[in-house]
């Protein structure tokens, strides 16, 4: 699921004055060309969300990972309905965060260095599941349980969204791993798309809306017209899409200084947030309500364009009291190990809830809490941060 994306760009090593210069280290990355200083984000963006944007670290954005995370684990825990919502979430993220770093990086170096951001994809992403995907084998063995071998190997190779929206969700401790299968298929595809388009922003925000415009046409027609069923419309790149394409408008959006409009009224009041809030409980609700009919439908409309909203509003109300306890420390936390937080909640989520069945609510949810961040902080520390310093090796600034 989505980590935390780095912003890099790539140059030649410089070459020795003399004339037998000295190999650079096999080993080390290609020295970064000289950073400019970040460009500002527009004159015509509020100034609250313009001086966010400037912030190398964006305000909120691990407290939405949390709160992403979260819902994730309460939803297979049993405690709240949301139809898929944290996901979701992690989507349109994943999409905005991605764009952003890459604009930036177009800004400060002009180019984006395709090698360097896979690079760094690389040792964000495949670390922690790996180690995940070789415990999970050695946990079946181990117990007898049999593993579902192709799945297995599917979800390797980041590929077992489709496996499973064709074949079905064999319901293991790797079923949740068809997310990351969406996402990578996104980090193969976008960035090679987005140096295509980054000599024009307004081109690359047009294309974007099309991209989007023609996912909804294909989930309506495919779910409602043809007949494909939920499953595919859920874990499917094609039909979940859009959803990231949502993201990347919106970075490009703000980037460009498009629509100054919609930002200034979305901005206007830190209490605008608690009715986007409201409102994207309401599509929950109305998702666990009349199901897949209006999930598919409505809820995959609405969902990412409030998800968006919201993102927006959480770097511009900061500092409110609305929305500024998502940069509390202990939140901002939660947020950066979300990751490892996705991945071992399913495989401890059911265990958990069977220990606690006979307690009261709070202590289920104390009990799930701690069972899901105790080995997601250990993944963090042991797993995911020592590839984290290889991967500042490839940043820009």
């Amino acid at each position: 699921m989505e980590g935390t994306p780095g912003n890099d760009a790539a140059a030649d090593p410089p070459r020795g004055a003399g004339p037998h210069p000295a190999p650079a280290p096999p080993t080390a990355p290609p020295a970064a060309p000289p950073v400019a200083p970040p460009t500002a984000p527009p004159a015509t963006l509020p100034p609250a969300l313009a001086t966010g944007l400037l912030d190398r670290h964006l305000a909120g954005l691990d407290g939405l990972r949390a709160v992403a995370a979260f819902l994730v684990v309460f939803v297979h825990a049993g405690f709240v309905r949301s139809g898929g919502l944290g996901v979701l979430v992690f989507f349109v993220l994943s999409g905005f965060l991605i764009t952003w770093l890459l604009l930036k990086e177009h800004d400060r170096t002009d180019r984006v260095s395709i090698p360097r951001f896979y690079a760094r994809r690389a040792l964000r992403i495949f670390p922690a599941f790996q180690a995940y995907w070789v415990l999970v084998l050695l946990l079946s063995l181990a117990r007898a349980k049999p593993i579902d071998w192709p799945q297995a190997a599917a979800s390797f190779f980041y590929v077992n969204n489709y496996f499973q929206a064709i074949s079905g969700d064999p319901d293991t401790w790797l079923s949740h791993t068809w997310s990351l299968g969406v996402e990578e298929q996104f980090y193969l595809l976008w960035p090679m798309l987005f140096v295509g388009l980054s000599k024009d922003l307004r081109r690359m925000a047009r294309f974007l809306v099309a991209t989007i415009l023609v996912v909804w046409a294909w989930r309506a027609i495919g779910r409602f017209g043809l007949g494909i069923w939920e499953g595919w419309a859920y874990e499917a790149f094609d039909m979940r899409a859009d959803h990231l394409a949502i993201g990347c408008l919106l970075a490009v959006a703000l980037r460009a200084g498009l629509v100054p409009r919609l930002w200034a009224a979305l901005c206007a009041w830190p209490a605008t947030a608690l009715v986007t809030i409201a409102l994207i409980a309401g599509s929950a609700w109305l998702g666990y309500r009349y199901d897949e009919p209006y999930r598919d439908s409505v809820g995959f409309i609405a969902d990412p364009l409030l998800t968006a909203v919201l993102i927006v509003q959480a770097i511009a109300f900061r500092s409110s009291p609305v929305l500024g306890w998502m940069n509390l420390r202990p939140v901002r936390y939660l947020g950066t190990i979300s990751y490892s937080i996705y991945l071992y909640q399913q495989l401890v989520v059911w265990s958990a809830m069977k220990l606690l069945a006979d307690l009261p609510l709070p202590v289920q949810v104390a009990g799930v809490t701690a069972a899901v961040v105790v080995p997601a902080a250990l993944s963090y520390r042991f797993v995911e941060r020592p590839f984290l310093r290889i991967k500042a090796r490839y940043e820009v600034g």
